[in-house]
């Protein structure tokens, strides 16, 4: 795990892939940097190391030199963010990354490798380390305002060290976004998991939807994204259920044909049975109980309805009164 540093630290929080750049210069294909992959999760022993690779790419349109540097990072809030711990000595995971090549320039659309190798003390603490390696362009020169640009994206490193693994982990909520009821699918599902181990798991499952008479109309990915849940810390995994996520936009009749698409009818549940970690542990199975009323679809039916029923009395009307004309004819 990260350990705690004595020494004086900055923390901030940043989002892959981050940007540096002036605020007041326009944004350039200049800037522009590929990595891959952007999420490494590895399983490395105690006094071992892995040797791999990170691919870098230059998309911008002019020759970048890309520097690189290691910062470890904790979970930050509940939708996945990181929050990068910079220190004067490095400690944990970002000690352990040995890079080969500390820099390297690259023409316009040329890919690079950059070589690196994690070394795991014999006295690593068993669980789970994380870290990111960032590749930095500098700016290269300045605009006449003086002001250069510059952009810095990177990879995470998820490394587990096998050991005295804690895997432990419990259903903070489960509720369907939006309220009780919704007039039309998608219906949106948001669960809370709280990591109490000592490694990141990645929750594996299935979200049921069952009707009124308690048969199933949809089964999906409960975690479609794969999120990862880090140690001491809470995740929002959202799943969704619907016929199309093709969904436009507009007024009333748009949403007339977008309740038609998405059509559903009624009272349902859905219950969510979720495992984790590698001896694949059940969370407690959760369920939300949830109405879907289309009402414009219902006001168009009732109209139609009245519709059919004043030209069915229009038209019993006009037989009679025909009758009755040819009877006082005869």
């Amino acid at each position: 795990m990260i350990e705690s540093h004595t020494t004086s630290m900055k923390r901030y929080v940043l989002a892959l892939p981050l940007l540096v750049s002036s605020l007041f210069l326009p944004i350039h294909a200049a800037m522009a940097i590929t990595v891959s992959p952007v999420v490494m999760d590895l399983e490395i022993a105690k006094g071992s190391s892995k040797q791999d690779k990170i691919t870098v790419r230059n998309d911008s349109d002019r020759v970048q030199t890309y520097a690189l540097t290691v910062q470890n990072f904790v979970a930050e809030g509940e939708e996945g963010a990181q929050t990068y711990v910079e220190e004067e000595q490095p400690f944990g995971l970002a000690a352990w990354v040995i890079v080969d090549k500390p820099a390297v320039t690259l023409q316009p659309g040329e890919s690079a490798d950059f070589p690196f190798a994690i070394n795991i003390p014999s006295d690593a603490e068993p669980g789970g380390h994380y870290a990111a390696i960032f590749f930095s362009s500098s700016p290269g020169g300045t605009e006449r305002t003086g002001v250069g640009v510059a952009a810095k994206t990177g990879v995470l490193l998820l490394v587990n060290v096998p050991g005295d693994i804690r895997e432990d982990a419990r259903v903070e909520t489960f509720r369907m976004s939006g309220g009780g009821w919704i007039s039309r699918l998608p219906a949106n599902f948001e669960l809370r998991l709280r990591n109490l181990g000592n490694t990141h798991f990645r929750p594996r499952g299935t979200l049921v939807v069952r009707n009124l008479l308690g048969s199933v109309v949809a089964r999906v990915p409960a975690n479609p994204k794969n999120s990862a849940v880090l140690p001491n810390s809470v995740r929002k995994i959202y799943a969704v259920w619907a016929n199309t996520m093709d969904i436009p936009s507009g007024g009333f009749w748009t949403e007339v044909t977008n309740e038609w698409r998405n059509f559903a009818f009624g009272r349902y549940t859905a219950s969510v049975d979720m495992t984790y970690g590698s001896q694949n542990k059940s969370l407690e199975v959760q369920s939300v109980a949830f109405w879907v009323f289309p009402w414009r679809l219902a006001i168009l039916a009732s109209v139609g309805v009245v519709l059919i029923f004043a030209l069915l009395r229009l038209y019993n009307a006009m037989i009679v009164r025909a009758a009755l004309k040819r009877s006082g004819k005869t």
